[in-house]
C-alpha cells in the first residue's frame, strides 16, 4: 500500500532536544501523580488528537513499538505522522499494544483488556493516552455535571492530591480501582489536553469526593 505523504507536517525541530524535554514533562508527571504537567515543545503537530498527547507520543515510540489508535485517530493524519516520524507499528487491537492512544471522542477500552505485563516483568504493560477536554486542581464545590472530581493518594504524592477531569467514562474510577489492585501488573496511564499531561501510574489511588 502507498501512502500520500505530502501532508505530513514535521516532527520536532531538533528530534533529541525536543524528544528529551518532552519526557521530562513526562516524567514530572508519572513522579507527581495528578499534577497537571505543562507540555512544552517545538513540534509540528498534526489536526486530530490532542496536542499533549501528539508530543508525548512522538518522544515516546520508535521503530520496536507498537501503537493501537482508536477509531476517530485511525487513518487520520495523525496515524500517518507517529508512524512516519517515529516507525511505530500500528496494531488491530489494543491488547496487543506497548502504547493505547484515545481519541477524545472515543471509547476507552478496558484496561483489563490492555497488556498488563507480569509479575517478573510488570515493565511490559501498556501505557495508555487517554485525550480529555479539561484537567484542573478540583474542589468539591466545582463539580459540575460532565466532571469528575477525585482526591488521588500514593507514592509521588504528598498526602492527597485534588484533581478534577472532563471526558473520561463514568465507569473509570472502577476500572482504575481493578487496575491498582493487580499492582505489580497494571496499566500506567496519562490524560492529555492540548498542552498538559497528568500522570496515572498504577500505585496510585483515586477516591471521589464522596468516599473522602
Amino acid at each position: 500500500m502507498t501512502h500520500d505523504l505530502s501532508s505530513v507536517v514535521g516532527g520536532f525541530a531538533h528530534e533529541a532536544f525536543g524528544s528529551q524535554a518532552v519526557f521530562r514533562s513526562a516524567l514530572q508527571a508519572l513522579s507527581h501523580p495528578g499534577r497537571c504537567i505543562a507540555v512544552a515543545h517545538d513540534a509540528e503537530l498534526p489536526r486530530h488528537g490532542n496536542a499533549a498527547a501528539a508530543a508525548f507520543l512522538l518522544a515516546m515510540l520508535d521503530a520496536d513499538c507498537s501503537l493501537w489508535l482508536s477509531p476517530s485517530l485511525r487513518g487520520s493524519d495523525a496515524d500517518m505522522w507517529l508512524r512516519f516520524h517515529t516507525g511505530c507499528q500500528l496494531v488491530a487491537h489494543a491488547a496487543q499494544a506497548h502504547f493505547v492512544w484515545v481519541g477524545a471522542a472515543d471509547a476507552l477500552p478496558s484496561l483489563q483488556s490492555l497488556r498488563q505485563g507480569s509479575d517478573e516483568f510488570p515493565d511490559h504493560s501498556a501505557t495508555c493516552v487517554v485525550d480529555v477536554r479539561s484537567l484542573s486542581v478540583a474542589t468539591g464545590a466545582e463539580a459540575t455535571v460532565d466532571a469528575q472530581h477525585w482526591t488521588l493518594t500514593g507514592p509521588g504524592i504528598r498526602e492527597e492530591a485534588q484533581l478534577s477531569v472532563t471526558g473520561l467514562p463514568t465507569d473509570f474510577v472502577a476500572q482504575w480501582a481493578h487496575n491498582h489492585a493487580g499492582f505489580p501488573r497494571g496499566v500506567d496511564l496519562f490524560l492529555a489536553t492540548r498542552d498538559e499531561l497528568v500522570g496515572l501510574p498504577r500505585t496510585t489511588r483515586i477516591h471521589t469526593f464522596a468516599e473522602v
